[in-house]
């Protein structure tokens, strides 16, 4: 899908009554990446810090091999790392499966050490 500006992606909206729309979710995420959409996007996902079917679904975008090079992959690991800690500490196999990434951009939190904080309680 093409999104000249904020207020055309805004037409399609990744959660609704019935749950999250994949494919909208993919469009965000990739379009996350885009300068221009990216204070609408941040603003959009800020929202949704504490949300275990967002967080099951942007693991899924990024460590599926079919979106292998996306941006969406980029998307999903930028917002997995703004997902609520004690979220992402149940999601810890998930979280350190991506850490593992040999790819740097794919690895949510950026330095190479493990994340402390998984442990604490």
């Amino acid at each position: 899908m093409y999104f000249s500006s904020p207020e055309e992606l805004k037409r399609i909206v990744p959660l609704t009554e019935d749950g999250w729309s994949k494919e909208y979710l993919y469009e965000y995420l990739v379009w996350s990446c885009h300068s221009a959409f990216e204070d609408y996007i941040d603003d959009f996902f800020s929202k949704h810090t504490d949300d275990d079917e967002l967080a099951e679904l942007l693991f899924s975008f990024l460590l599926d091999e079919h979106y292998d090079g996306s941006d969406c992959q980029m998307g999903a690991a930028y917002y997995i790392a703004k997902l609520d800690r004690e979220l992402l500490r149940k999601k810890k196999e998930l979280l350190l499966q991506a850490q593992s990434s040999d790819v740097h951009w794919k690895r949510p939190f950026r330095t190479d050490e493990y994340p402390e904080w998984l442990n604490q309680q």
